[in-house]
C-alpha cells in the first residue's frame, strides 16, 4: 500500500523527477534490522513501485530503529551528502517520517516551491497532521481500533465457550489469524484514519 501511494503520487507530480531521468532517486529509513515488518515494508514498497513500471535508484538505506530522532539525524546526513538528488523519502514508520520532515523543514523544504515527498506507515495522529499540512504525502493506517475490536470480540467468545468467530464479521486466514486490513492514507481519504482514532 505504501508502494502504491508512491506510484500514484509520483505519477501525479512529474516535477518531482528533479533530474528528469524517469527514475525515483530515493532514500529509505528502515525499522529494526531483521524485524519482519521492517523487512516486508522495505521489500514490498520498492517492489510495488518497480512492478508499476517506474525505475528506482536507491541513494541510501539505513536503519532508523523506528525512531524520529534517528530518522532526523539520518536525513540530515543524507541531505548534506546528496542534497536535491534525493527525490523521495520512504520510511518504514511514521515516527521516522516525522524525523525526516523535521530535517527537511530545517533545510528549507516546504517553503515556496522547494518540496520533498515523504511517506510513512501507521497513520498516527501526528503524521495525519503532517499529511493535512502537505508535509507528508501519505501513510498506511495500521488500524489499531479494529485490531483491538477483533481481539475483544474473539476473547469474549472464547471466554464464553463459543466459537471464536461466532457473531462477528472476522475471518481466520490459513494460519488461524485474523487479519485487519491496512488502508493507504493520503490527504484525499484522511477522514478514514481520523475516524480510527474516535
Amino acid at each position: 500500500m505504501q508502494g502504491q501511494i508512491i506510484v500514484d503520487t509520483w505519477k501525479a507530480n512529474p516535477a518531482w523527477d528533479k533530474n528528469a531521468d524517469g527514475k525515483i532517486q530515493y532514500v529509505l529509513l528502515k525499522g529494526e534490522p531483521g524485524h519482519p515488518d521492517a523487512e516486508a515494508r522495505t521489500k514490498f514498497a520498492v517492489e510495488t513501485v518497480v512492478n508499476a513500471g517506474i525505475q528506482v535508484e536507491e541513494l541510501e538505506l539505513q536503519t532508523g530503529m523506528w525512531d524520529s530522532v534517528k530518522g532526523k539525524e539520518l536525513v540530515d546526513a543524507w541531505l548534506a551528502k546528496h542534497g536535491d538528488k534525493i527525490e523521495y523519502v520512504i520510511c518504514n514508520n511514521d515516527a521516522m517520517a516525522l524525523g525526516a520532515v523535521q530535517s527537511l523543514k530545517a533545510a528549507g523544504y516546504f517553503a515556496g516551491d522547494k518540496f520533498m515527498p515523504v511517506v510513512g506507515v501507521d497513520a498516527i495522529p501526528d503524521a495525519l497532521e503532517q499529511i493535512k499540512a502537505g508535509l507528508m504525502v501519505g501513510s498506511v493506517l495500521n488500524d489499531a481500533k479494529n485490531q483491538g475490536q477483533a481481539t475483544v470480540d474473539l476473547a469474549l467468545n472464547v471466554a464464553a465457550g463459543k466459537d471464536p468467530l461466532a457473531g462477528t464479521s472476522w475471518k481466520f486466514d490459513n494460519n488461524k489469524a485474523v487479519r485487519v486490513p491496512y488502508v493507504g492514507i493520503t490527504k484525499a481519504n484522511i477522514n478514514i484514519a481520523e475516524e480510527a482514532y474516535k
